[in-house]
C-alpha cells in the first residue's frame, strides 16, 4: 500500500486484484489521455478524488507517481490454482504455450476489451476434471475469467511477460501467414 494525499491505495501486485490491474492497464493504454490525466484517473479509480489534486504542485505529483510505481516484488509463475474446490493447472513442469492456446490468446489480445487479461489466464488455466472441448468453450472461459478477476495481480504479470516473450520470439509481428503453413 502507498499513501496518496492521506488515502491508502493498493499499488503492489499482491494487493491489487487482477480486475483492478486490468482497469489500470486499460487507463494507461488510452491514447486519448496525456500522462498526467492517466495517473489522475488511476488514482481516482483507487479512491483518491480528483478534487484533492487542486493544490498539489507538479514536483509533489511526480514523487507520488514514482512512489506508486515502485513495485517491491517480482512474482513467479504459479502453475496451479484452487478455486471453489476445483483445481486449475496452467502447466506441469515448464510453461509452454500451445498453438491452440496461442490462437485463443491472440484473438483475445486483438480485441483488447476490458477484462482481457483475466481471459488470457482463463485460457491457460485448465480445470483438471474437464475435457478440452469443455475447457475452450466461450461460457467456460468467461466463467473462469470472472473467478480469476478476484485473484491478486501477482498471478497475471508473470504470464503477461511470458506470453509477450514467446509471441515476440516465435512469430514476428506482421509475419506473412505462409511461414506458418
Amino acid at each position: 500500500m502507498v499513501t496518496i494525499l492521506g488515502i491508502e491505495v493498493p499499488n503492489q501486485l499482491n494487493e491489487l486484484t487482477v480486475q483492478q490491474f486490468e482497469t489500470i492497464t486499460t487507463i494507461h493504454a488510452n491514447t486519448d489521455l496525456d500522462a498526467i490525466d492517466k495517473h489522475l484517473q488511476v488514482f481516482e479509480f483507487l479512491g483518491v478524488p480528483t478534487i484533492e489534486w487542486d493544490n498539489v504542485e507538479i514536483e509533489e505529483f511526480k514523487e507520488i507517481v514514482r512512489n506508486f510505481n515502485d513495485i517491491q516484488s517480482k512474482p513467479e509463475l504459479v502453475n496451479t490454482l484452487e478455486i471453489d474446490g476445483y483445481t486449475y493447472t496452467a502447466f506441469e513442469d515448464k510453461f509452454k504455450l500451445s498453438v491452440k492456446d496461442t490462437k485463443h490468446i491472440e484473438k483475445i489480445m486483438h480485441s483488447k476489451h476490458k477484462g482481457y487479461i483475466s481471459e488470457l489466464l482463463a485460457v491457460l488455466f485448465k480445470r483438471t476434471d474437464l475435457t478440452k472441448v469443455e475447457h475452450y468453450s466461450d461460457a467456460h472461459i468467461k466463467l473462469k475469467a470472472k473467478l480469476i478477476r478476484e485473484l491478486k495481480a501477482e498471478l497475471a504479470v508473470p504470464y503477461l511477460v511470458e506470453i509477450g516473450q514467446k509471441l515476440s520470439k516465435h512469430i514476428p509481428k506482421d509475419a506473412p501467414t505462409e511461414i506458418l503453413e
